[in-house]
């Protein structure tokens, strides 16, 4: 694993996180519950450090201090949504301006309130695509497509200048022969946190993948 991990970073990718909404949904703050031995944004950045990334952007807004607080002992930069309210592409717009397309391989894209990826997912998906002629990787559990996106950095200006309140959904699925669909058995890739509902299900998650034999 030692020999995968060190043959990633020879090829450089950038993480951008987007962590810069309030959480409304669930009264605000939800990336700072505790989950696990730690909080969801932590639990989020730590995967992506275990791939490892060259680089990790973590976009904020309304809970700035509070995020980088928790993280201030790892190694991540910070970009500043002004406008938490905005759409998401305006938060991926923030971090894509703090990284120079011509020193990266690739770039994804993850919300931070998608906790457990599994690094394996991810190296599976920035190797599979820089080694294939696409130039965007999926992940898909069981049918359902879910999270991070991976772009090479031929899009860097595609995914910059693209508008649209739906984020880049609209983008990534416009032109399905650029798509590469990769089947993973990681539910973590569709486990988001929206609701009081959902926060209990990561937490029996993490329970259940601390405690396989349960």
């Amino acid at each position: 694993m030692d020999g995968e991990k060190q043959g990633l970073s020879f090829r450089p990718v950038t993480a951008i996180v987007l962590a810069a909404g309030q959480g409304s949904r669930m009264g605000g703050g939800k990336l700072l519950l505790p989950l696990g031995d730690a909080t969801v944004i932590e639990q989020t950045i730590k995967s992506l450090l275990s791939v490892p990334v060259s680089d990790l952007v973590v976009v904020i807004g309304v809970y700035g201090i509070a995020i980088e607080h928790q993280l201030q002992k790892l190694p991540v930069r910070f970009a500043v949504n002004p406008n938490p309210s905005s759409d998401m592409s305006e938060s991926i717009r923030c971090g894509l301006r703090t990284v120079n397309p011509n020193d990266i391989e690739a770039f994804l894209i993850l919300p931070a309130d998608i906790p457990f990826v599994s690094f394996e997912t991810v190296r599976t998906l920035i190797t599979s695509l820089l080694d294939s002629d696409k130039s965007i990787a999926v992940p898909v559990f069981r049918n359902r497509r879910g999270h991070p996106v991976v772009f090479r950095s031929n899009f860097y200006e595609r995914v910059l200048n693209f508008y649209s309140p739906q984020g880049i959904r609209p983008l990534v699925y416009s032109d399905p022969s650029q798509v590469l669909l990769i089947e993973v058995e990681d539910e973590g890739v569709i486990l988001d946190l929206d609701s009081w509902d959902d926060y209990r299900r990561l937490l029996k998650f993490w329970l259940q993948r601390r405690n396989p034999a349960q």
